[in-house]
């Protein structure tokens, strides 16, 4: 079994586009420019941590129930996280441990109508097993990187940052 978000293949299996440079909004009177961009970095570094608390909980179970992973995740990242909670649940399978990131902000607009911005992570999957109901710890598929590089689109939608989407490069980090 191959969650969409917790493998990828080897190379070849995904764009390879570089994240567009870093677009930001003129400061509003209160703050400075850098220190605006800092905390709006800080905020989406925050929700993109909760995302993926929130999602290694309800993978540990195959289910989202009991956690907040709507409240960070929407659109394509969601819908994703939830097809990958049902091949869990069919296959009497959850996810033990947890992956590692290596997380940044590669850029943000705030100068949009709806503010955007893309997270660059190096994710280790190492640590994460396929476990079924009896116990049992399932090898990884071989080919399978265990680290590799993902992007994270966002939105701020009012006052909060919301993960959009997770794509995964299929290049090892």
């Amino acid at each position: 079994m191959a969650l969409s978000v917790t493998a990828c293949s080897g190379p070849g299996s995904g764009s390879h586009d570089a994240p567009s440079p870093q677009t930001v909004e003129a400061a509003p009177s209160t703050g400075t420019r850098g220190s605006r961009i800092e905390a709006e970095k800080s905020a989406l570094l925050g929700v993109y941590k909760r995302y993926w608390t929130e999602q290694v909980k309800a993978y540990g179970k195959a289910s989202d129930r009991g956690t907040d992973l709507q409240k960070y995740a929407t659109t394509q990242a969601l819908s994703r996280a939830l097809s990958d909670l049902q091949s869990l649940k069919a296959s009497h399978r959850v996810l033990r441990g947890e992956p590692q990131h290596d997380a940044e902000v590669a850029s943000i607009g705030l100068d949009k109508k709806v503010p955007d911005a893309k997270v660059t992570d190096c994710l280790d999957v190492s640590g994460w097993r396929t476990v079924t109901s009896s116990g049992k710890t399932l090898p990884a598929a071989k080919g399978v990187l265990k680290r590799y590089v993902a992007v994270a689109s966002a939105e701020k939608w009012g006052s909060r940052w919301m993960i959009t989407k997770i794509d995964t490069h299929g290049r090892a980090c």
